[in-house]
């Protein structure tokens, strides 16, 4: 699911379920790797975990506000919250491990 910085808040903050925020570009080969990836989690996690990614190319104001300085960066957002981070692409267990998903 895609997120710009108008359905942000809806998607992510005001989320019923946790949620595992990417940060990316398509002009970032790491990022573009780590789409199978995130495909691979949300089918996992349906119904428990909501994957929503952002472009930051599009989008400045939010990946200020979290201090993104590298992609693909990750978070583990619970209630509003960052709970977990993660940066740099991995594998699907290595990422659910850096995130804290059990």
């Amino acid at each position: 699911m895609d997120a710009n910085e108008e359905s942000f808040h809806n998607l992510v903050i005001h989320s019923p379920l946790p949620v595992v925020l990417e940060f990316w570009s398509p002009e970032c080969s790491f990022c573009m790797k780590m789409a199978k990836v995130l495909d691979a989690l949300a089918s996992e996690m349906s119904g428990r975990c909501r994957v929503v990614r952002m472009n930051v190319l599009e989008n400045h104001y939010t990946p200020n506000n979290f201090g993104v300085t590298g992609i693909p960066a990750f978070f583990r957002i619970e209630d509003g919250k960052v709970v977990g981070r993660a940066e740099g692409a991995m594998s699907k267990g290595r990422l659910k491990k850096a995130l804290g998903i059990l």
